[in-house]
């Protein structure tokens, strides 16, 4: 079975299933347990039930260990990252990316820049803006559309971060040229940013209240309370202390509910006031699953 790297709707993202031959005595022989893992795994990830999903994953990278095959060890490897991220894991994400990298290795696969990804989301939810850097910068050389995508994205963030203007504007000016939507999304979200970083608060918190309804309407409900804090900071900004408040209240009401739905009880509900900024985060998605449908994707 032969898996390939696929760029999905702007997301960095491998095949889930194999490639099948349309007469299957010429091709290899399917290994059923790994393809079911895989197959479950995509499945109760796309509705919501991240844990599910990386035990699915976890089966899936032992078959593929088993079987000794480095592309299906590819794809697990990134899938199970991706889960972990999701459950708000990036320690965790981080070690099995490394397990992954380690196994590819022995098998001579050296193109990990997929991989470098994650690695990069990862570590800037640790608020490890160096090292993510240097991950994104691996991310940039892959030959994946998606993947180079998410990396502009995500170092456009980095780059808000540390108030890197000229970083900031050069990442709008590069997804320009993607023509999907959520790629289209993610650079006005930068460009309401870049806008904030340049003292034009009223024009940032209307770009970012319409990034907040795309990502509403992608069911991408972790980039809409990214947004949602964002259109926060532009009101504050603007001096429109009460509106800021909302909108706080507004992105602290969806968290909740989300920390509910996934069972965590540890998360304690936010002051309105605005604090120091936290880095934003980004979304990896799994293949084939719809985006954040249920609040368990793999930003929060």
């Amino acid at each position: 079975m032969k898996c390939v790297l696929l760029a999905c709707t702007g997301l960095m993202v491998l095949t889930l299933g194999g490639c099948s031959s349309s007469i299957a005595t010429k091709g290899p022989k399917p290994d059923q347990p790994y393809e079911d893992a895989m197959d479950t795994g995509k499945s109760v990830y796309g509705i919501g039930q991240a844990t599910q999903a990386e035990a699915q994953y976890r089966t899936a990278m032992d078959r593929a260990l088993m079987r000794d095959d480095a592309a299906s060890i590819h794809e697990a490897g990134f899938n199970l990252a991706a889960v972990l991220l999701a459950e708000n894991e990036p320690q965790k994400a981080l070690q099995s990316l490394g397990e992954t990298e380690a196994a590819l290795s022995l098998r001579g696969v050296s193109d990990t820049s997929d991989l470098a990804v994650i690695r990069a989301a990862a570590l800037y939810r640790l608020h490890d803006t160096v090292f993510a850097s240097q991950a994104v910068a691996r991310a940039l050389q892959s030959p994946d559309m998606g993947i180079r995508e998410r990396a502009l994205y995500l170092s456009g963030l980095i780059a808000a971060d540390l108030r890197q203007d000229t970083v900031l504007a050069q990442r709008v000016n590069d997804l320009a040229t993607f023509r999907e939507t959520s790629a289209q999304v993610d650079r006005q979200e930068l460009t309401a940013r870049l806008n904030l970083l340049r003292g034009q608060p009223e024009l940032a918190s209307s770009e970012s209240l319409s990034v907040v309804k795309s990502r509403r309407d992608a069911l991408d409900y972790r980039g809409m309370r990214r947004a949602l804090t964002l259109a926060a900071d532009a009101a504050d900004a603007a001096g429109h202390q009460s509106q800021a408040a909302a909108l706080r209240q507004q992105e602290n009401i969806s968290e909740q509910v989300a920390a509910k739905q996934a069972g965590d009880d540890s998360v304690a509900p936010k002051a309105t006031a605005p604090e120091k900024a936290e880095p934003g985060k980004v979304t990896v998605q799994v293949h084939g699953t719809p985006v954040d449908q249920s609040g368990l994707g793999a930003s929060d």
